[in-house]
């Protein structure tokens, strides 16, 4: 639904003084019930049209409200209704309110966590709700106080596996993927397992589903890979990856190095591919997974990065593109140039609009790129031979 300006115009005044109304009533120390149930009505009233202010409104509103204490006339249950109410108003659409601080979304997925996987409910709508105004619609500083959250406790853990399951609309799930890009750093950098085997296992195969069932976009892509890495790097989640995930590596030549994040993009956290890459048991483990595609992959990535590797990793790179250039996996080594030529030549391309001499931060990284890359390819063809 899409409002002219003139509409628009009339319209948003009115709607901000009733949002000012109700943002009273729920301030107020001694509301009646009366009071209180016609504010509910309102925002169930506001809720179907996607008006410009709506959003904005509907989430500082759910902040007063998570903050209101509970009394005869606004008791607990109200207040969740309530809650639900907002939050719904402030993440259905595509204009959704930004996020600056994320405690009260925190506290009410907690909650609404709970009440599906202890009391059996169906509390779908109020879950994916939540998930998407965190995993869509954080600032930086709100991802930043998410560090300060203990986001691997038990009714946390059991939360995020009830909302993955394979059962679960896909609406639902992809928001599960974009906040795991988000938090996944503690969930499989963590020194000690969060989750038993078995658990860890099913989580693999929801998450590996719910990826397969989402149209790849760049977000998508961009999220798989950061928990992908994760699950790589961990010695605890790597033997559960299940064997198709593995060909999610195929896109990471083009958006693990693009670090420029737009404010509407799930945030891309570089660390979890970088620690993979310096992690010298790779090699031979991933070259002993289920999936054939796994080892071609995994080299196309380390000779992208050759220049950039520690002398360890380097060293087993080579011996491994010997022992694959004298027996039958030089189709391997023959992809790893293809992917190589092309990334340079769209490096090439995009320093070609920059003067020679130019010295925009922008032009001096693709230069060193470029220079890594032929580097990197002399000694590819050198040890690939004919």
């Amino acid at each position: 639904m899409k409002l002219t300006s003139r509409y628009s115009h009339e319209v948003e005044p009115q709607i901000n003084r009733i949002y000012e109304r109700l943002t009273e009533t729920f301030r107020d120390p001694t509301p009646t019930t009366d009071e209180i149930d016609r504010a509910l009505e309102s925002i169930e009233l506001i809720a179907p049209f996607p008006w410009n202010d709506v959003p904005a409104n509907s989430y500082d509103l759910f902040r007063v409200i998570m903050q209101t204490p509970v009394s005869p006339a606004f008791p607990q249950e109200k207040k969740w209704a309530a809650s639900r109410l907002t939050v719904r108003n402030a993440f259905r659409w595509e204009r959704f309110a930004w996020v600056e601080d994320p405690h009260d979304i925190l506290t009410f997925l907690d909650h609404h966590f709970d009440l599906a996987t202890r009391d059996g409910q169906n509390q779908d709508e109020p879950i994916e709700d939540a998930l998407r105004g965190l995993a869509e619609s954080l600032r930086p500083v709100a991802i930043e106080a998410l560090k300060h959250f203990d986001l691997t406790k038990p009714s946390f853990i059991r939360g995020i596996c009830h909302a993955l399951q394979d059962n679960k609309p896909i609406e639902l799930r992809r928001p599960v993927l974009y906040f795991l890009c988000l938090v996944g750093d503690r969930w499989f950098n963590a020194p000690h397992p969060i989750m038993e085997p078995d658990q860890m296992r099913s989580f693999c195969v929801d998450w590996a589903s719910a990826v397969d069932c989402i149209e790849h976009s760049y977000d998508v892509k961009r999220a798989a890979l950061v928990v992908l890495f994760g699950m790589i790097n961990s010695p605890h989640w790597r033997p559960h990856i299940v064997a198709g995930s593995w060909k999610l590596l195929e896109y990471s030549t083009s958006v693990p190095d693009d670090s420029q994040t737009k404010e509407w993009c799930v945030p891309y956290d570089p660390q979890p591919l970088r620690r993979c890459v310096d992690n010298p048991e790779l090699i031979e483990t991933i070259g002993a997974v289920e999936s054939p595609e796994a080892m071609g992959l995994w080299l196309k990535i380390l000779w992208l990065k050759y220049r950039e590797l520690i002398p360890q990793v380097r060293e087993q790179l080579e011996a491994v593109t010997k022992e694959f250039a004298q027996g039958t996996r030089k189709t391997d080594l023959d992809a790893c140039l293809s992917v190589m030529d092309s990334e340079l030549r769209k490096a090439e391309d995009a320093l070609a609009q920059y003067d020679s001499r130019s010295t925009d931060p922008a032009a001096i990284a693709l230069r060193t790129e470029i220079d890594n890359l032929q580097q990197a390819r002399v000694a590819l063809v050198a040890l690939k031979g004919n």
